[in-house]
């Protein structure tokens, strides 16, 4: 039981971190839209910093959620 929740929090702490990174990106690439959806709050040297940021994180989560996903893994 205490596996399944952990197994919820990995996937739920990884679509977060995967929609900051795709939001961040956009950031970078598309700074004049993210700006005005985000009401001026994220700009690209900002979204620069967080998605540079993000890869250790979501790395992290990334592997947890694949070790949690795969059958080989579970008893």
């Amino acid at each position: 039981m205490v596996r399944f929740t952990y197994r919820k929090l990995v996937s739920w702490t990884l679509l977060v971190l995967t929609l900051l990174f795709l939001i961040s990106g956009f950031g970078i690439t598309e700074p004049w839209l993210v700006r005005s959806l985000t009401f001026g709050l994220l700009d690209k040297a900002l979204s620069q910093q967080i998605h540079s940021l993000l890869w250790g994180p979501f790395l992290i989560v990334l592997v947890l959620h694949i070790y949690y996903s795969c059958g080989i893994f579970r008893r």
